[in-house]
């Protein structure tokens, strides 16, 4: 019995290493945002990573910086909960929209959302797809 016991103990340290090595036990960001451009706008688009908490605004301290006078200093944010993003508003001026419907609220983001903050038009999603996590 104590051996079945060891050789359990053995097998499972080995299928943990394989996890590890194959990048599954790593701990990567889930999220990604791309922020489309705005008419006219000289700057390509490229994916942010979002991590635990990623804010969106006008300031140059948010983590994406938008660009655009109807957007607040610090108007909305996203956060992780678990395993899920959320979305909300930070009591800007011009509001948030998730996926075309006002934001009253913390809302939980699916695999695919587009925010729209001011003019600002911001693509969220956690596709394995992704072009970061092809690279």
């Amino acid at each position: 019995m104590l051996f079945l016991g060891l050789v359990f103990m053995f097998l499972q340290e080995v299928i943990q290493s394989f996890r590890l090595e194959s990048g599954q036990g790593r701990q990567e960001p889930l999220a990604y945002l791309v922020p489309l451009p705005l008419p006219g706008s000289p700057k390509p688009s490229q994916a942010a990573l979002v991590d635990d908490e990623f804010l969106l605004g006008r300031d140059p301290a948010s983590d994406l910086v938008l660009d655009d006078p109807l957007v607040s200093a610090i108007h909305a944010r996203i956060y992780r909960q678990g395993e899920e993003f959320w979305l909300e508003d930070l009591g800007s001026t011009n509001s948030t929209y998730l996926n075309g419907e006002l934001l009253s609220g913390p809302q939980k983001l699916t695999e695919v959302a587009v925010i729209t903050v001011g003019n600002a038009v911001v693509v969220f999603h956690t596709s394995p797809n992704s072009p970061e996590r092809k690279g």
